[in-house]
């Protein structure tokens, strides 16, 4: 959870302006929020598995992690020009939502489980 309010508040910055100063917090922000997140992601999907399942879900986790963040890496300047800055920046709310939503339902289902 920390991690999505680093984004979030990386979103907030970023759409604020575009300024060096905006763009040099946003990154920041975005960079520590990633790998909250990242860690905090990994550590969640070993304890969901068995573990003779752990190894295999690690790779397809990693393989599909590091793939879309290639192709938006990649795709990132066409939809800058496409669809503009504030849209692209929006463009990381909604899977941020999801993401919050997913933890504090695990969360709760977890603390539900052990009362």
């Amino acid at each position: 959870l920390t991690g999505a309010a680093l984004n979030g508040l990386c979103l907030v910055i970023a759409l604020s302006g575009i300024e060096f100063e905006q763009f040099l917090s946003a990154l920041i922000l975005l960079g520590l929020g990633w790998n909250f997140m990242f860690i905090g992601g990994t550590s969640l999907l070993t304890e969901t598995h068995t573990p003779a399942e752990r190894a295999k879900t690690q790779a397809v986790n990693d393989f599909m992690v590091f793939s879309l963040v290639a192709i938006a890496s990649f795709s990132s300047g066409a939809l800058h020009s496409r669809i503009g800055w504030d849209a692209v920046i929006l463009g990381m709310g909604l899977p941020l939502i999801i993401a919050t939503a997913a933890v504090i339902l695990l969360n709760f289902k977890n603390r539900t489980a052990a009362s």
